[in-house]
């Protein structure tokens, strides 16, 4: 026995319940291999493979079960990794957990007519394994069953990754009820699965970068898609209907690229995020009717969905939840959402092979989306570059709109009533230059910096009396706009917020407008404090009314108004910044400087029609003096 290899076989033999051990001489196995000394046949009278029977023999290479076994047990041939072959009995009905993982050799499996379970990782790692036939009666399928897994060399401590990348084909599952997590992970040959018309759970990843899985049928049972059940299914086009189907998890399709459509979804209640993330051949979607829930990027980059239909029951729509749709032409009525998450129908950035960017890809097809009378909040870059969209439905419980909100959306003619809106962020209808009117802003307190920079058709912005700050830009560019209204408690206007703006046109050819349109502008008793260059280029503008609290005069701030007859009360103001009443020739008269102690360079060159009103002696009378300014004296 010295010279001799001893196997020891814990097999389960028809003895008064005993578990028979059977020592078997590799080199003396010729009655039960003929000849074949890497064969095993196991005996007849063995019901039951036990735990660990021949884990870890890698001499090893076929074996054959007789009928009588009903089961495999957990570890049973785990680690054999010089496995090629097993031959298994018509009346199995259990493989147990881990049952040949790791078994790297094991080409093929046949038909298990009887089988009912496939324990965990029963095959994970079984590389070679190209085939496995049909399993009528199999109502189970474990986790990670087939799934790929991490093995560490103990002497190096070096690991790799083995997976079953040889499968191809699993044959018939039509009693399957349950398929485990990540049971098929890896499986990157695998490109058919037969019809699961029974399965009721599909559990997470069980399919992921299954990359040559072309289709998916027969689960209508199928509750819910759980999160990444079909991650990196970059081959799979189609899946059945899903009538009962009640939620779509997190990337559960997510870089199915090839998919182009999905069934019945007519009771999912919420789509999760990256849910069809990157799905570019996706054309359509179904009935959405019941989805409350869209999370975010769920149909990011779906540059192929054309439309999605009425929306009822949506409450919300996650941020970059249809980013990069460029397909989508119309988005349905959403008469219960209250939130539109950031870049929700925004641009993404687009690269190259070599990961270099080449663009971004925006919702350009998008023209119309229905009444949204609950919403409240509009995201940043929520609708950023959409270059068709005509118009937005009434939109009475806006509270806020984010930056960039609508940035681009240069066809969009009319907003609703916004009566609700307290903040407008900034850019937020930058390059709008087809915005004629947008609605009642009575409850704003704040717009942001170019919050209306560029809408060039903007002719009128209604009443602002809650206004306390206009930021940079703001409404620069603005060139048909001719009065702003009542702005009563504003404080700050900021740099440039009624100047220029540029921007290049369709021949790549950099354009510059004004507000060139700008008459009037009410009285701003709370005023405080008047940007650079705010005014800039404002050459209708004939009129700027109550400024008496106003302590500081920014650069350029009306320069080349040559129009402006007239500014209010200056009295508090301490500063004038350089050339800021610059060729304003019509400008007659400026209100009372006695607090003034600082005017910049060539703040009134070329106002030849200009009388300054100073305090004698004062610094306001020192500078009239030096720059020959035409003065008299305030009368109090």
């Amino acid at each position: 026995m010295d010279a001799k290899k001893l196997l020891t076989l814990a097999l389960t033999g028809l003895l008064a319940g005993g578990c028979l051990m059977v020592p078997a001489l590799a080199e003396d196995a010729d009655g039960q291999s003929s000849g074949n000394p890497a064969t095993y046949t196991i005996p007849a009278r063995v019901k039951r493979i036990e735990d660990y029977a021949f884990a870890g023999d890698t001499s090893l290479e076929r074996v054959k079960i007789p009928d009588g076994v009903t089961e495999i047990g957990d570890y049973a041939f785990s680690g054999c990794t010089n496995l090629q072959e097993i031959e298994l009995p018509d009346g199995l009905t259990k493989i147990g957990n881990h049952a040949f993982d790791g078994c790297t050799a094991l080409v093929r499996l046949g038909d298990m007519n009887q089988l009912e379970s496939i324990g965990e990782y029963a095959f994970s790692g079984c590389e070679a394994l190209e085939s496995i036939g049909n399993m009528p009666k199999l109502q189970t399928i474990g986790n990670y069953a087939f799934a790929e897994q991490t093995v560490t060399d103990e002497d190096s401590g070096t690991s790799t990754t083995v997976s079953c990348k040889s499968l191809k084909t699993v044959g018939n599952l039509d009693s399957v009820t349950r398929i485990g997590s990540e049971a098929f992970s890896g499986c990157r040959e695998l490109e058919s699965i037969g019809a699961l018309p029974n399965v009721t759970r599909i559990a997470f990843g069980a399919f992921r970068n299954c990359e040559k899985l072309k289709k998916v049928e027969g689960i209508g049972k199928l509750t819910a898609i759980n999160r990444n059940t079909f991650t990196g299914c970059t081959s799979l086009k189609s899946i059945g209907n899903l009538p009962k189907v009640t939620s779509i998890g997190e990337r559960a399709f997510r870089g199915c690229s090839a998919l182009t459509s999905v069934g019945d979804l007519s009771n999912v209640t919420s789509i999760g995020e990256s849910a069809f993330y990157g799905c570019s051949s996706l054309a359509g979607v179904g009935d959405l009717s019941s989805v409350t829930s869209i999370g975010n990027s769920a149909f990011y980059n779906c540059s192929a969905l054309a439309s999605i239909g009425d929306l009822p029951n949506v409450t919300s729509i996650g941020s970059s939840a249809f980013a990069g749709c460029s397909s989508l032409k119309n988005v349905g009525d959403m008469p219960n959402v209250m939130s539109i998450g950031d870049s929700a129908f925004g641009g993404i950035a687009t690269f190259d092979d070599d990961g270099n960017w080449i663009g971004n890809e925006y919702c350009i097809s998008l023209k119309e989306i229905g009444d949204m009378p609950k919403l409240e909040t509009i995201g940043n870059n929520a609708f950023n570059g959409c270059s068709t969209l005509a118009s937005i439905g009434d939109l009475p419980n806006v509270t806020s709109i984010g930056g960039w909100a609508f940035y681009g959306c240069s066809s969009l003619a009319s907003m609703g009533d916004l009566n609700s809106v307290t903040s407008i962020g900034e850019y937020a209808f930058s390059g709008c230059k087809a915005l004629a009117s947008v609605g009642d802003l009575s409850n704003v307190t704040s717009i942001g910096n170019s919050a209306f920079s560029g809408c060039s058709a903007l002719a009128s912005v209604g009443n602002l009396s809650n206004v306390t700050s206009i930021g940079d830009s703001a409404f620069a560019g603005c060139a048909s706009l001719e009065s702003i209204g009542n702005l009563q408690n504003v404080k700050s206007i900021g740099e440039s917020a009624f100047g220029l703006y540029g921007y290049y046109d369709e021949n790549d050819k950099y354009q510059i407008i004004y507000c060139t349109s700008l008459k009037s502008i009410g009285d701003m008793p709370k005023l405080e404090t008047i940007g650079a260059s705010a005014f800039s280029c404002c050459s209708s503008l004939a009129s700027v009314g109550d400024l008496s609290s106003v302590t500081s005069i920014g650069e350029y701030a009306f320069d080349g108004c040559s129009l402006l007859v007239s500014v209010g009360d200056l009295s508090n103001v301490t500063s004038i910044g350089e050339w800021a009443f610059s060729g304003c020739s019509s400008l007659a008269s400026i209100g009372d400087l006695r607090s003034v102690t600082e005017i910049g360079n060539y703040a009134f060159y070329e106002c030849p029609s200009l009388t300054l009103r100073v305090l004698p002696n004062s610094y306001a009378e020192d500078y009239a003096k030096s720059h020959s300014i035409k003065y008299t004296y305030i009368e109090d």
